[in-house]
């Protein structure tokens, strides 16, 4: 009697969570032009969070991609595109365990992109330049969890009215296979190093300041000497009035064996109803190369599911100006 009536409760408390669970699915297609060739990116995220108990989750999403032609149009150095990369039918972004210690503090352990977490404001996510997702300071450095790569790690977030505080711990290296040397569940500090990150953020009456840094622990250069390279960055995203919000950022990677040194931003964001209109232009500098970019974009949303962006980017590497045109369609269910 006493293991029936453990029985039922414990498929009682599964059937509940299985109903409590939410699903969620994310389509971005992109045509992209140079004016002379076009390609086709596809990107698909799903995701899933499986409460076990009320401060307890299981959080699982994932990326798949696919593009007619795997090459850029063009040969520049950040990536126009922040969607693009090689042909993968499924890749891990999440997969571990949430824990809401109290009203202010929460814990996650398991497979994550640091990007789901970093460098994914308001303003920095309307442009589809991937400088925008994460600064080149960090990407064109190391072979991190970014997108489309994952790896092990702890993050831990402080959240209050104006102030989220938020730093991880990740195997210094991204991957996003799922067996062999390159898969993401690899931890291997003294191979791959480690990568650490801290952010501070403030609200104020709209607008958003952010100071942030990073160190990443290993042999970079393969000579059998691990460093400490750290790389700081800021960002302010100032509201103004009539929907109007402006954008600064810098980053400054400190060790000089580093290929990319500097990234500053500016740009601004103008919001009206159901539609927003961006500019960004930004430079920096990757293995003695200067880059200036400048993306115009507008983004609407013509149904709950469906919004549609066009994007025009101006890109001057070495001192040759290539040009990018893009139509992005997004559905979310």
């Amino acid at each position: 009697m006493m293991k029936t009536t453990l029985f039922t409760f414990i498929f009682s408390a599964f059937a509940m969570n299985l109903f409590a669970q939410t699903f969620g699915l994310e389509y971005t297609g992109e045509l992209q032009t140079d004016f002379k060739r076009a390609k086709m990116a596809n990107l698909l995220q799903l995701n899933a969070e499986i409460p076990f108990a009320k401060k307890f989750s299981f959080t699982l999403s994932s990326v798949s991609v696919a593009s007619t032609d795997t090459e850029p149009l063009i040969d520049d150095l950040q990536g126009y595109s922040n969607i693009d990369a090689q042909n993968i039918p499924f890749a891990l972004s999440v997969a571990g365990f949430s824990w809401t210690v109290n009203e202010h503090h929460s814990l996650f352990a398991g497979i994550r992109r640091m990007d789901e977490d970093y460098f994914c404001s308001e303003v920095l996510s309307l442009f589809t330049n991937s400088s925008a997702g994460i600064f080149p300071t960090i990407s064109a450095n190391y072979d991190i969890a970014t997108y489309p790569c994952a790896s092990v790690g702890i993050h831990y977030i402080y959240n209050k009215k104006n102030l989220t505080f938020q730093s991880s711990l990740y195997n210094g290296t991204g991957y996003y296979k799922f067996s062999g040397r390159e898969n993401a569940f690899r931890f291997a500090p003294k191979t791959d190093g480690i990568f650490a990150l801290a952010q501070t953020e403030y609200r104020h009456k709209g607008s958003r300041y952010y100071l942030g840094t990073s160190l990443h622990y290993s042999d970079l250069m393969q000579t059998s000497s691990r460093n400490l390279r750290p790389t700081v960055w800021g960002y302010a995203e100032q509201a103004l009035p009539a929907g109007f919000t402006l954008l600064a950022a810098y980053s400054h990677a400190f060790s000089s064996d580093n290929v990319c040194r500097n990234y500053c931003a500016i740009g601004g964001k103008y919001t009206y109803k159901k539609a927003e209109l961006g500019i960004c232009s930004d430079y920096t500098c990757i293995s003695g190369v200067n880059e200036f970019a400048t993306e115009l974009t507008g983004c609407v949303a013509l149904t709950e599911y469906l919004s549609l962006q066009p994007a025009m980017h101006f890109v001057t590497t070495g001192g040759r100006t290539k040009c990018i045109g893009m139509l992005r369609t997004t559905i979310s269910l």
